[in-house]
């Protein structure tokens, strides 16, 4: 019952609501009125799609731009790295100092048999084809014949090789 009116008053005010209900749905719409409803209907329908796909997917993460490369450095040159002579291909070792100092004192020029700086015998310089004295010889020589000594037989055609402890 509605506040402040009689209980008839009531039931007609409730009869002509239900009257106006049932009026509005057979109430025929225009053509322009119908094409309204079926747009928005539609763009309805695309909306909730929309929605739904973007309810569905996750979101992408938006990926940082990448950092400018830095400059880079000037280019140095780099030496090749350098084998450290071993006693087969360099006689600038400690072990061929030691044999020198004990042989002739570190001299080239030794005239004293076996002679020159290693210390090697007549007999053995003329048996690789020299001639003359090893004494008599290039520096350069005689540490070509030491190297292929050495390459031959280490260090024992030297009997200095104790003292150097080889």
């Amino acid at each position: 019952m509605l506040l402040g009116s009689t209980p008839a008053a009531s039931a007609r005010s409730t009869a002509s609501e239900h009257r106006q209900v049932r009026m509005s749905h057979h109430t025929k719409l225009s053509k322009t009125q119908l094409q309204f409803l079926s747009y928005v209907s539609q763009d309805l329908s695309r909306e909730k799609a929309f929605l739904t796909a973007l309810a569905a997917e996750p979101p992408k993460p938006v990926a940082a731009p990448a950092p400018a490369p830095a400059p880079a450095p000037p280019a140095v040159p780099v030496a090749a790295p350098v084998a450290a002579p071993s006693d087969a291909t360099s006689v600038n070792t400690a072990d061929w100092a030691c044999i020198r100092m004990r042989e002739s004192g570190d001299r080239y020029n030794d005239p004293s048999a076996p002679s020159g700086a290693y210390g090697i015998l007549a007999s053995t310089w003329h048996s690789f084809g020299f001639s003359g004295w090893p004494y008599q010889a290039a520096p350069a020589v005689q540490d070509a014949l030491a190297l292929k000594l050495y390459s031959l037989y280490g260090f024992h055609p030297w009997s200095s090789r104790f003292a150097c402890g080889l």
